[in-house]
This record gives C-alpha cells, structure tokens and sequence, in this order.
C-alpha cells in the first residue's frame, strides 16, 4: 500500500503576510530559464494545444521589453566646466537581451527629433512611435533602420510616447518616454 505524499504547501489565504512576503522575494531571486529551455517548454505546449493557444505562447516570447540603463537627465553632474554645462539633447540607453537601444531626443524646429542606434545581431527593422495621450491620439509613425541599425523621427512634439523596435522576428518596447520638458 502506498502512503500519499503529505500536502505541505497552504492556500495563499492561510499563509501570513510575512510568510507571503518570504515566497515572492524567493520567486523574484529566481533565474530565468535560458532561452533554449523556454523554446523547448513552448513547443511542447504546440505539441499538446495547437491553435490559438500555441499563437499565445510564441506572441508572448516574441515580446521583449527593454530596461533603462542610463538617462543622461538623471545623472550628476561630474566635473565642473564644459562638461558639466547642461544640454538640450536628452540620451537615453536601454538594454534588451543582447541588444542595446541608443536614443537621443533633441529639439529641432519647435518639435523634437528622435534618433539613435540599435546595437546588437540584427541589421534590419522597424520603429514605432505612438502617444500615450488619450486626449490627442495621433496615429503611429514609423522609420525604418539603416544598413547601421540607425534611425530618426524629426517633428515629434511633447507628450508621452512609447517606442517599438521590430527586429529580428522581435519586438522591443521600451519604458514610456517622456518628450519635452526637462525633468531636473
């Protein structure tokens, strides 16, 4: 005769807030899986639910959101002199698996203009910029990457945007990005 197994894990609504705060600090120190791995639980998933399902899954891993790792808005000042002298050219840089985004956000003829450099495996691709503003939404503009993963949007005006690069069979949003005033 087989003895079952005893049920050690409690309902989320027994568990004390201390004890809740434990698990979810254990699950946020967690790695992620190495992408092969995610690849290969995905197909699976194919495998056993063809369809919308499996559209779900391959959408999901499609998507990749960038992080914010420098803003030169944000940073201190350095060193006195020149190089301390604040400028109007906003940088920006982010980082998504294995690709980096360059963005430099300059006034230019009243309105701003948005340009920079993917940096990473890809050499094609797409930008799009759209409003995050619901009381003007205007329609998303696009540039296309150059040869050198470069692009440009001239005549974008103050507001909230967010931006998409497609690149790769991939699609890098990044954070919303604040256009205009200077936040120091």
């Amino acid at each position: 005769m087989r003895h079952p197994m005893p049920n050690t894990m409690k309902p989320i609504v027994s568990t004390s807030d201390d004890e809740f705060v434990r698990l979810v600090q254990q699950a946020v120190a967690l790695d992620d899986a190495p992408a092969h791995s995610v690849q290969a639980a995905i197909a699976l998933w194919s495998a056993a639910a063809p369809g919308p399902v499996a559209a779900v899954g391959q959408a999901a891993l499609r998507l990749v959101r960038a992080v914010l790792s420098f803003d030169s808005w944000a940073q201190p000042a350095l060193a006195t002199g020149l190089r301390s002298a604040s400028s109007e050219t906003r940088h920006l840089l982010f980082n998504a698996q294995g690709r980096d985004v360059d963005l430099r956000i300059s006034p230019n003829a009243g309105a701003f203009m948005l340009s920079g450099q993917i940096l990473g495996p890809d050499e094609s691709g797409v930008l799009e910029l759209v409003t995050c503003d619901e009381r003007s939404p205007g329609p998303a503009r696009s540039a296309a990457l150059d040869d050198m993963g470069e692009f440009r949007l001239d005549g974008v005006n103050t507001g909230t945007y967010l931006l998409t690069l497609r690149v790769g069979g991939v699609d890098i949003t990044l954070p919303a990005i604040e256009v205009g005033g200077r936040n120091r």
